[in-house]
Protein backbone atom coordinates (compact mmCIF):
# COMPACT_ATOMS: atom_id res chain seq x y z
CA UNK A 1 0.00 0.00 0.00
CA UNK A 2 1.69 3.46 -1.11
CA UNK A 3 1.60 6.27 0.94
CA UNK A 4 -1.15 8.40 -0.94
CA UNK A 5 -3.44 5.34 -0.41
CA UNK A 6 -3.09 5.14 3.13
CA UNK A 7 -3.28 9.03 3.15
CA UNK A 8 -6.98 9.10 1.45
CA UNK A 9 -7.69 6.44 3.45
CA UNK A 10 -7.45 8.19 6.95
CA UNK A 11 -8.57 11.35 5.34
CA UNK A 12 -11.93 9.50 4.63
CA UNK A 13 -11.73 8.49 8.20
CA UNK A 14 -11.14 11.91 9.68
CA UNK A 15 -12.48 14.39 7.42
CA UNK A 16 -15.43 15.13 9.35
CA UNK A 17 -13.74 15.73 12.65
CA UNK A 18 -10.48 17.41 10.68
CA UNK A 19 -13.19 19.76 8.55
CA UNK A 20 -14.81 20.66 11.44
CA UNK A 21 -11.60 22.06 12.96
CA UNK A 22 -11.02 24.00 10.09
CA UNK A 23 -14.50 25.58 9.98
CA UNK A 24 -14.56 26.65 13.68
CA UNK A 25 -10.93 28.02 13.55
CA UNK A 26 -12.26 29.99 10.60
CA UNK A 27 -15.21 31.32 12.36
CA UNK A 28 -13.15 32.52 15.75
CA UNK A 29 -10.99 34.49 13.41
CA UNK A 30 -14.09 36.29 12.23
CA UNK A 31 -15.64 36.75 15.59
CA UNK A 32 -12.38 37.70 17.23
CA UNK A 33 -12.30 40.53 14.58
CA UNK A 34 -15.74 41.82 15.02
CA UNK A 35 -15.31 42.14 18.87
CA UNK A 36 -12.97 45.06 17.67
CA UNK A 37 -15.43 46.65 16.21
CA UNK A 38 -15.64 49.51 18.78
CA UNK A 39 -12.22 49.51 19.60
CA UNK A 40 -10.98 53.20 19.95
CA UNK A 41 -6.89 53.84 19.40
CA UNK A 42 -4.39 50.96 18.40
CA UNK A 43 -5.21 47.61 17.60
CA UNK A 44 -2.12 46.19 18.34
CA UNK A 45 0.19 46.31 21.22
CA UNK A 46 3.91 46.95 20.44
CA UNK A 47 4.39 43.45 21.25
CA UNK A 48 2.54 41.97 18.74
CA UNK A 49 -0.53 41.19 21.07
CA UNK A 50 -3.73 42.00 20.51
CA UNK A 51 -6.18 44.79 22.20
CA UNK A 52 -8.91 43.90 24.18
CA UNK A 53 -10.44 40.44 24.81
CA UNK A 54 -9.46 38.83 21.13
CA UNK A 55 -5.91 37.52 21.78
CA UNK A 56 -7.91 35.19 24.57
CA UNK A 57 -10.82 34.22 22.43
CA UNK A 58 -8.32 33.05 20.10
CA UNK A 59 -5.39 31.16 22.12
CA UNK A 60 -8.28 29.56 24.18
CA UNK A 61 -10.53 28.18 21.25
CA UNK A 62 -7.18 27.03 19.50
CA UNK A 63 -6.51 25.29 22.76
CA UNK A 64 -9.60 23.41 22.88
CA UNK A 65 -9.90 22.79 19.01
CA UNK A 66 -6.44 21.38 19.45
CA UNK A 67 -6.56 19.42 22.33
CA UNK A 68 -9.97 17.48 21.14
CA UNK A 69 -8.04 16.90 17.65
CA UNK A 70 -5.51 15.19 19.36
CA UNK A 71 -7.50 12.92 21.73
CA UNK A 72 -9.70 12.02 19.43
CA UNK A 73 -7.40 11.12 16.40
CA UNK A 74 -6.70 8.01 18.26
CA UNK A 75 -9.16 7.64 20.87
CA UNK A 76 -12.39 7.34 18.63
CA UNK A 77 -10.22 4.45 16.96
CA UNK A 78 -9.63 2.42 20.23
CA UNK A 79 -13.48 2.78 20.95
CA UNK A 80 -14.79 1.91 17.42
CA UNK A 81 -12.15 -0.94 16.78
CA UNK A 82 -10.68 0.64 13.72
CA UNK A 83 -7.02 -0.10 14.77
CA UNK A 84 -7.95 -3.96 14.12
CA UNK A 85 -8.52 -3.21 10.06
CA UNK A 86 -5.68 -0.94 10.35
CA UNK A 87 -3.25 -3.37 11.73
CA UNK A 88 -4.23 -5.63 9.19
CA UNK A 89 -3.57 -4.16 6.26
CA UNK A 90 -0.54 -4.79 4.29
CA UNK A 91 1.55 -1.47 5.74
CA UNK A 92 3.97 -1.15 8.58
CA UNK A 93 2.10 0.64 12.21
CA UNK A 94 4.96 3.29 11.72
CA UNK A 95 3.48 4.52 8.51
CA UNK A 96 0.11 4.60 9.62
CA UNK A 97 1.62 6.47 12.63
CA UNK A 98 3.51 8.97 10.36
CA UNK A 99 0.24 9.45 8.32
CA UNK A 100 -1.60 9.94 11.34
CA UNK A 101 0.48 12.45 12.57
CA UNK A 102 0.90 14.32 9.51
CA UNK A 103 -2.69 14.88 8.86
CA UNK A 104 -2.91 16.42 12.38
CA UNK A 105 -0.03 18.58 11.83
CA UNK A 106 -1.59 19.82 8.69
CA UNK A 107 -4.47 20.65 9.98
CA UNK A 108 -3.47 22.51 13.04
CA UNK A 109 -1.13 24.40 11.16
CA UNK A 110 -3.66 25.34 8.13
CA UNK A 111 -6.06 25.96 10.95
CA UNK A 112 -3.95 28.26 12.50
CA UNK A 113 -2.91 29.98 9.79
CA UNK A 114 -6.56 30.36 8.16
CA UNK A 115 -7.47 31.58 11.37
CA UNK A 116 -5.16 34.49 11.74
CA UNK A 117 -5.74 35.19 7.89
CA UNK A 118 -9.56 35.51 8.19
CA UNK A 119 -8.79 37.57 11.70
CA UNK A 120 -6.33 39.83 9.65
CA UNK A 121 -8.39 40.05 6.81
CA UNK A 122 -11.75 41.00 8.18
CA UNK A 123 -10.10 43.44 10.46
CA UNK A 124 -8.50 45.32 7.43
CA UNK A 125 -12.32 45.60 6.19
CA UNK A 126 -14.10 46.55 9.14
CA UNK A 127 -11.33 49.20 10.68
CA UNK A 128 -12.87 52.24 11.54
CA UNK A 129 -11.51 55.91 11.35
CA UNK A 130 -11.33 55.33 15.58
CA UNK A 131 -8.96 52.28 15.30
CA UNK A 132 -4.98 52.66 14.68
CA UNK A 133 -3.95 49.00 12.63
CA UNK A 134 -0.81 49.03 14.36
CA UNK A 135 0.64 45.68 13.21
CA UNK A 136 4.63 45.35 13.60
CA UNK A 137 5.17 42.06 11.24
CA UNK A 138 7.93 41.10 13.05
CA UNK A 139 6.91 40.91 16.30
CA UNK A 140 3.69 39.84 15.34
CA UNK A 141 5.21 36.70 13.36
CA UNK A 142 7.35 35.94 16.01
CA UNK A 143 4.54 35.99 18.91
CA UNK A 144 2.11 34.01 16.09
CA UNK A 145 5.19 31.01 15.23
CA UNK A 146 6.30 30.31 19.07
CA UNK A 147 2.68 29.94 20.15
CA UNK A 148 1.89 27.52 17.11
CA UNK A 149 5.29 26.03 18.42
CA UNK A 150 3.51 25.91 21.96
CA UNK A 151 -0.20 24.13 20.54
CA UNK A 152 1.59 21.75 18.47
CA UNK A 153 3.14 20.14 21.89
CA UNK A 154 -0.21 20.69 23.04
CA UNK A 155 -1.21 18.46 20.58
CA UNK A 156 1.41 16.01 21.17
CA UNK A 157 0.32 15.88 25.11
CA UNK A 158 -3.41 15.45 23.82
CA UNK A 159 -2.60 12.89 20.96
CA UNK A 160 -0.28 10.43 24.28
CA UNK A 161 -4.07 11.06 26.13
CA UNK A 162 -5.57 9.23 23.37
CA UNK A 163 -2.94 7.12 22.29
CA UNK A 164 -2.06 5.36 25.64
CA UNK A 165 -5.86 5.75 27.30
CA UNK A 166 -8.29 3.32 26.50
CA UNK A 167 -11.81 3.50 27.35
CA UNK A 168 -13.27 6.65 25.67
CA UNK A 169 -15.40 8.10 28.95
CA UNK A 170 -12.41 7.94 31.10
CA UNK A 171 -9.94 9.02 28.60
CA UNK A 172 -12.10 11.96 27.92
CA UNK A 173 -12.61 12.95 31.82
CA UNK A 174 -8.86 12.03 32.31
CA UNK A 175 -7.77 14.59 29.20
CA UNK A 176 -9.74 17.61 30.62
CA UNK A 177 -8.62 16.94 33.91
CA UNK A 178 -4.85 16.88 32.69
CA UNK A 179 -5.52 19.58 30.72
CA UNK A 180 -7.04 21.95 32.42
CA UNK A 181 -4.52 21.33 35.88
CA UNK A 182 -1.53 22.54 33.80
CA UNK A 183 -1.74 26.24 35.80
CA UNK A 184 -2.35 24.42 39.29
CA UNK A 185 0.64 22.33 38.71
CA UNK A 186 2.63 25.31 37.84
CA UNK A 187 1.65 27.18 40.48
CA UNK A 188 1.93 24.23 43.14
CA UNK A 189 5.42 23.59 42.09
CA UNK A 190 6.04 27.46 42.47
CA UNK A 191 5.04 27.01 46.04
CA UNK A 192 7.20 24.05 46.96
CA UNK A 193 9.72 26.19 45.43
CA UNK A 194 9.25 28.74 47.65
CA UNK A 195 9.04 27.28 50.80
CA UNK A 196 12.19 25.04 50.38
CA UNK A 197 14.53 27.96 48.75
CA UNK A 198 12.71 31.07 49.20
CA UNK A 199 12.93 31.70 45.49
CA UNK A 200 9.55 33.12 44.10
CA UNK A 201 9.11 31.42 40.54
CA UNK A 202 7.16 34.15 39.20
CA UNK A 203 10.05 36.78 40.58
CA UNK A 204 12.63 35.14 38.43
CA UNK A 205 14.00 37.69 36.03
CA UNK A 206 13.93 35.85 32.55
CA UNK A 207 10.49 34.32 33.33
CA UNK A 208 9.04 38.02 35.41
CA UNK A 209 10.09 39.38 31.53
CA UNK A 210 9.12 36.78 29.12
CA UNK A 211 7.79 37.97 25.84
CA UNK A 212 7.83 35.57 23.02
CA UNK A 213 7.89 38.67 20.61
CA UNK A 214 11.07 39.19 21.29
CA UNK A 215 14.07 37.12 20.18
CA UNK A 216 15.14 35.65 23.33
CA UNK A 217 11.04 34.80 24.75
CA UNK A 218 10.48 33.50 20.85
CA UNK A 219 14.04 30.97 21.39
CA UNK A 220 12.81 29.65 24.57
CA UNK A 221 9.40 29.16 23.77
CA UNK A 222 10.52 27.67 20.80
CA UNK A 223 12.86 25.39 22.13
CA UNK A 224 11.33 24.38 24.36
CA UNK A 225 8.03 23.26 22.30
CA UNK A 226 10.71 21.81 20.53
CA UNK A 227 11.95 19.29 22.30
CA UNK A 228 8.60 18.21 23.97
CA UNK A 229 6.71 17.38 20.34
CA UNK A 230 10.39 15.35 19.53
CA UNK A 231 10.13 13.64 22.92
CA UNK A 232 6.09 12.29 22.80
CA UNK A 233 6.62 11.81 19.12
CA UNK A 234 9.08 8.66 19.75
CA UNK A 235 7.71 7.93 22.90
CA UNK A 236 3.78 7.58 20.76
CA UNK A 237 5.58 6.13 18.17
CA UNK A 238 7.08 3.43 20.27
CA UNK A 239 3.34 2.88 21.56
CA UNK A 240 1.33 2.58 18.77
CA UNK A 241 4.00 -0.44 17.47
CA UNK A 242 3.12 -2.06 21.00
CA UNK A 243 -0.65 -2.00 21.12
CA UNK A 244 -1.96 -5.02 22.15
CA UNK A 245 -5.70 -5.20 20.29
CA UNK A 246 -5.99 -7.72 23.62
CA UNK A 247 -5.81 -4.67 25.66
CA UNK A 248 -8.89 -2.45 23.62
CA UNK A 249 -11.33 -1.69 26.01
CA UNK A 250 -8.78 -1.44 29.34
CA UNK A 251 -8.18 1.75 30.73
CA UNK A 252 -4.88 1.71 30.56
CA UNK A 253 -3.39 0.08 27.16
CA UNK A 254 0.09 -0.63 28.08
CA UNK A 255 0.09 -2.47 31.08
CA UNK A 256 3.58 -3.13 31.30
CA UNK A 257 3.65 0.35 32.47
CA UNK A 258 0.60 1.06 35.15
CA UNK A 259 3.35 1.51 37.87
CA UNK A 260 4.85 4.18 36.27
CA UNK A 261 2.27 5.59 35.29
CA UNK A 262 0.29 5.47 38.88
CA UNK A 263 3.26 7.19 40.68
CA UNK A 264 3.62 9.78 38.38
CA UNK A 265 -0.36 10.61 38.79
CA UNK A 266 0.42 10.48 42.47
CA UNK A 267 3.11 13.31 42.40
CA UNK A 268 1.45 15.09 39.54
CA UNK A 269 -1.82 15.67 41.47
CA UNK A 270 -0.28 15.52 45.28
CA UNK A 271 1.90 18.82 43.35
CA UNK A 272 -1.61 20.42 41.74
CA UNK A 273 -3.83 20.21 44.13
CA UNK A 274 -1.86 20.36 47.47
CA UNK A 275 0.42 23.10 47.26
CA UNK A 276 -1.86 25.47 44.77
CA UNK A 277 -4.21 27.78 44.75
CA UNK A 278 -6.47 25.16 44.41
CA UNK A 279 -5.79 23.50 47.65
CA UNK A 280 -5.62 26.83 49.32
CA UNK A 281 -9.46 26.68 48.20
CA UNK A 282 -10.59 23.35 49.70
CA UNK A 283 -8.77 24.11 53.04
CA UNK A 284 -10.69 27.18 53.54
CA UNK A 285 -13.46 25.41 52.51
CA UNK A 286 -13.44 22.91 54.59
CA UNK A 287 -11.85 24.91 58.23
CA UNK A 288 -14.05 28.02 57.18
CA UNK A 289 -10.83 30.02 57.64
CA UNK A 290 -9.87 32.78 55.14
CA UNK A 291 -6.27 33.24 55.22
CA UNK A 292 -3.69 34.60 52.52
CA UNK A 293 -0.71 32.06 52.75
CA UNK A 294 -1.54 28.99 54.54
CA UNK A 295 1.05 27.12 56.98
CA UNK A 296 3.12 24.50 55.05
CA UNK A 297 2.19 21.56 57.53
CA UNK A 298 -1.35 22.08 55.98
CA UNK A 299 0.01 21.74 52.61
CA UNK A 300 1.89 18.48 53.65
CA UNK A 301 -1.18 17.18 55.38
CA UNK A 302 -3.22 17.64 52.61
CA UNK A 303 -0.72 16.59 50.36
CA UNK A 304 -0.49 12.70 51.94
CA UNK A 305 -4.03 12.46 51.82
CA UNK A 306 -4.30 13.79 47.57
CA UNK A 307 -1.32 10.93 47.27
CA UNK A 308 -3.38 8.49 49.57
CA UNK A 309 -6.90 8.72 47.74
CA UNK A 310 -4.84 8.86 44.57
CA UNK A 311 -2.85 5.76 44.91
CA UNK A 312 -6.53 4.19 46.18
CA UNK A 313 -8.36 4.99 43.37
CA UNK A 314 -5.32 4.35 41.06
CA UNK A 315 -4.92 0.83 42.00
CA UNK A 316 -8.58 0.43 41.76
CA UNK A 317 -8.65 1.59 37.96
CA UNK A 318 -5.77 0.26 36.64
CA UNK A 319 -5.64 -3.03 38.21
CA UNK A 320 -8.75 -4.33 39.98
CA UNK A 321 -12.11 -2.49 39.83
CA UNK A 322 -13.69 -5.15 40.87
CA UNK A 323 -11.47 -5.41 44.49
CA UNK A 324 -12.82 -1.63 45.82
CA UNK A 325 -12.52 -2.64 49.87
CA UNK A 326 -8.86 -4.12 48.81
CA UNK A 327 -7.69 -0.90 46.50
CA UNK A 328 -8.10 1.20 50.10
CA UNK A 329 -6.00 -1.03 52.30
CA UNK A 330 -2.39 -1.00 52.77
CA UNK A 331 -1.78 -4.34 51.00
CA UNK A 332 -1.29 -6.19 47.59
CA UNK A 333 -4.17 -6.52 44.90
CA UNK A 334 -4.15 -10.31 43.74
Amino acid sequence: MTNTTLWRLLWRRYRVLLGTALVVMGLVGIKAATDLVGTVGNLFTKHGYITGNADSLLMFMTFVVVTVLGWAIFAWDHHTDFNHYLFALPVTRRRIYRQKLQLLLTTVAGSYVLMHGLFLGVLGLIKRSTMTYNLNWANDLRYCVSQLMFLLAVLMVAMTCGLWLGQIFASALTTVIFMASWLFAINGFSTILMDLTGIQLWRVHWIYYFDQSTWSGFSILVLGSLAVIVALYYLDRWAFEHLSLEETGEYFLLPQFRQTLLWLVIVYLTVAVSFSSFGHLIIQMVTNHYVADLPLYQNVLLAVVVAYLTWSIGRLILYRPDQVRTAFKFKKIA
